[in-house]
């Protein structure tokens, strides 16, 4: 979600100020097994409409080199020099007026002030990332996953077996999933919040989905529940 974010805002840049020179690389390090999936990636760029070349770095041989451990990150370079850096989201302003003076560009401002934007953390589920996944008794808390009927936690993952469910404590007014549906098959999740049912999301290819959108900043219990066999990786928070 942090990179999708950032994206926004990157994509704003290279469209008012390719025209003066500005060349946009992405940088893919895959963060899932799933995102070392070509087909994967091209879905995504195209769901994405993003247009400017994408490098995928599989083994992070070149985030290594250019110092990197943690993304998004921002790098300006000019005749292999790296002139301006930025690690995570924010200072877009700083951004685009590091472009401005290299360019030597003085078109209308994309901003005039900082943007705003969630900086809520996402939820793991997986063994790799340190997920917290108990067993649904009592009070639910944030920063856990609460599990009902068969579910194994995986290195990346939570995969079902048979009808299950799991539960969380909402943050933000969006809530989003990254899952997949396993064997091919697209597989449906049915929603409830605060136990009323809410919709259905089918989920097919991985990739993120959004769920449920909320009025207000109260929390909320979020309940899923599926028959179908699903991997859930994360859910995210805007």
């Amino acid at each position: 979600m942090n990179c999708l974010r950032s994206l926004r805002f990157i994509k704003k840049i290279d469209k008012k100020y390719k025209k003066y020179g500005l060349e946009t690389i992405l940088i893919h390090p895959p963060e899932w097994e799933f995102e070392k999936n070509s087909e994967t990636i091209l879905h995504a760029l195209k769901k994405r409409s993003i247009t400017f070349p994408v490098v995928v770095d599989k083994h992070k041989k070149i985030i290594k080199k250019l110092g990197i451990d943690f993304w998004p990150t921002q790098i300006v370079m000019d005749d292999g020099k790296i002139l301006y850096r930025h690690v995570g989201e924010g200072d877009y302003k700083k951004l685009e007026n590091t472009i401005r003076n290299i360019l030597k560009a003085e078109p209308k401002r994309i901003f005039n002030r900082e943007p705003e934007y969630s900086k809520l953390p996402p939820l793991y589920l997986g063994k790799r990332k340190k997920g917290r996944v108990v067993k649904r008794i009592g009070e639910l808390r944030l920063g856990s996953v609460y599990t009902e009927g068969k579910w194994a936690q995986k290195e990346e993952c939570l995969e079902n077996k048979g009808a299950a469910s799991l539960a969380i404590r909402t943050k933000g007014n969006i809530v989003n999933i990254v899952a997949k549906a396993i064997n091919n098959k697209p597989a449906s999740i049915f929603m409830a919040l605060d136990g009323k049912p809410v919709r259905k999301r089918i989920i097919n290819r991985p990739d993120l989905y959004p769920l449920v959108r909320i009025k207000g900043s109260k929390q909320h219990t979020l309940t899923l529940m599926t028959k179908s066999k699903i991997a859930v990786y994360s859910f995210t928070f805007e």
